[in-house]
């Protein structure tokens, strides 16, 4: 029901999340790699990047 009213939504929505997976994926990698301050960088940007998924998906109604 609710995957028909807003596709577009829906479909920026799953970019954004995916953007996030990817930033945590980033934040492991360099924090694994690079040491704790670079590491601490990209787990910033990781959580940046999954508060403005989760705002999109609030500024929608859209649940989980």
């Amino acid at each position: 029901m609710g995957s028909e009213l807003l596709p577009k939504q829906r479909a920026e929505a799953r970019s954004l999340g995916w953007q996030a997976v990817g930033g945590w994926a980033l934040g492991g990698v360099l924090l694994w790699k690079a040491g704790w301050i670079v590491g601490a960088l990209g787990v910033g940007l990781a959580v940046w990047l999954t508060a403005r998924w989760f705002r999109h998906r609030a500024s929608w109604g859209m649940r989980f």
